[in-house]
């Protein structure tokens, strides 16, 4: 009778390199002790058809011992044992592909100088390499709280070497950060709150200028972030007028 497996657990398997159909023999093994490949099939719903195939590449993995006979069984390696295996390969594949991408270089004709993330992580990744290689001066825009405290161990760290400009659109928002802020007018507030692009309403939720050379904006429309990196000298100090015309006089103070 066919059991319904965790598909949570055969998705993570796939996302360490085994196929569906190995996951879930796999995990019926584990399951079962040791099986058949009749009891193995009952419990997962693999094809006969496909099963022996499976049972051959998990063994020639390790991650099964087989014991002849008729019926032939099949029993589990330690999944402990087998996970390690998987996790030291996985390693060790990533340690060696990023030498060799490292070790390519090609020469291209140009490099835009404008380039767009459409990923969270890709977005939060760019964040903190730019934070990282900042040395003299970053003015950072924000009307999301959320980017600043995720950066706050990182900002608070610059804050010895290089002089930040925290700017937000409401700094009752972000009293709970020990950065000092200063507040764009309202009339600034109410643009970028009423972005609208082809129907589409955008928010800018965070700018960060750095050294006066490069620039990423992150702006949401709905549901959806994207980011906007920037490296033109020219363009960034264009930008850095902006900020500068459209502040309120003074500052709060963060105790």
């Amino acid at each position: 009778m066919f059991s319904q497996l965790n598909p949570q657990l055969i998705s993570n398997l796939e996302r360490l390199g085994l196929t569906e159909n190995e996951a879930k023999v796999y995990v019926g093994v584990v399951s079962l002790r040791e099986a058949t490949a009749r009891e193995v099939h009952e419990l997962t719903n693999v094809p006969r058809a496909k099963i022996y195939e499976v049972f051959k590449v998990l063994s020639k993995k390790g991650y099964l011992e087989v014991r002849q006979g008729s019926p032939t069984y099949f029993r589990a390696v330690d999944p402990k044992q087998v996970i390690g295996k998987i996790k030291d390969e996985f390693i060790n594949c990533a340690i060696e592909t990023l030498d060799q991408l490292n070790e390519l270089s090609y020469e291209l004709p140009k490099t835009s100088p404008v380039w767009c993330i459409q990923s969270e992580w890709g977005i939060k990744n760019r964040i903190f390499e730019i934070l990282s290689e900042a040395k003299e001066e970053l003015i950072i825009f924000s009307s999301n709280p959320e980017y600043l405290q995720e950066f706050e161990a990182a900002l608070q760290k610059l804050q010895k070497t290089c002089r930040l400009i925290f700017i937000v659109d409401e700094i009752e928002k972000f009293k709970s950060l020990p950065f000092e802020f200063r507040e764009v007018t309202q009339e600034f507030k109410d643009f970028i709150h009423d972005i609208v692009i082809d129907g589409a309403q955008y928010k800018e939720e965070l700018f960060i200028i750095a050294d006066g050379k490069e620039s990423i904006g992150v702006h949401s429309a709905g549901h959806k972030r994207e980011a906007v990196v920037i490296r033109m000298p020219f363009v960034c100090y264009l930008q850095k007028m902006i900020y500068n015309k459209v502040l309120e006089p003074g500052f709060v103070k963060k105790d």
